[in-house]
């Protein structure tokens, strides 16, 4: 084996170059931790690349896509680390009226054929149940199955069920409310 022989003034700039390396790396600004990292996964970007199997998320926003090896290193002491376990992620989906909030288990619209039909439906429903228990419709009708091709008003809820509040649900685009509804919430109109 061969010695390799190097001189003081070699080594001394050497070990300063070293020196000047490490300075350097710690100097070198380190970017911000994630909120939230989701690793070990399949993640659909609905871009180029189509999937990958992990993302990063800062203030809300996708920060960086890619391996789990690549987000994992933007974590810090309080991100978030979600193991996917070979889960897939896919974006949000949001529609955009909502046709999948609000309606229940309530009133029964679906067979209503007039506006009599649906206060009759309210009426008897607030006959089983507590005074000033909210009563809420489902949200599966429309109100072109009536014959007066509207929606209900306030004052037609109000004739239903005068001391139970109403919320009649269309299809997630609209929430009509009667009187006592309104005054729970406080939005009742001025007059």
């Amino acid at each position: 084996m061969a010695k390799i022989r190097a001189s003081r003034p070699a080594v001394a700039l050497a070990a300063l170059g070293l020196v000047a390396l490490g300075l350097a790396a710690c100097a070198a600004p380190r970017p911000e931790a994630a909120d939230l990292v989701l690793v070990g996964g399949e993640i659909l970007t609905m871009g180029a690349p189509e999937t990958v199997e992990a993302l990063a998320v800062s203030d809300g926003r996708v920060r960086a896509v890619g391996t789990s090896e690549e987000i994992r290193r933007l974590a810090g002491p309080d991100t978030r680390v979600v193991e996917l376990n070979g889960r897939t992620v896919i974006p949000g989906l949001t529609d955009n009226h909502y046709h999948g909030i609000g309606g229940g288990p309530g009133v029964d619209l679906t067979g209503a054929r007039s506006l009599r039909d649906v206060a009759d439906a309210i009426a008897a429903f607030a006959l089983e149940t507590a005074p000033g228990e909210l009563i809420v419709t489902n949200r599966d009708w429309h109100e072109g199955q009536l014959a007066e091709h509207r929606l209900p008003y306030r004052d037609d809820l109000d004739g239903a069920a005068p001391e139970q509040p109403v919320v009649v649900v269309r299809g997630g685009h609209e929430y009509v409310l009667n009187s006592p509804a309104l005054a729970r919430w406080d939005s009742a109109p001025r007059t």
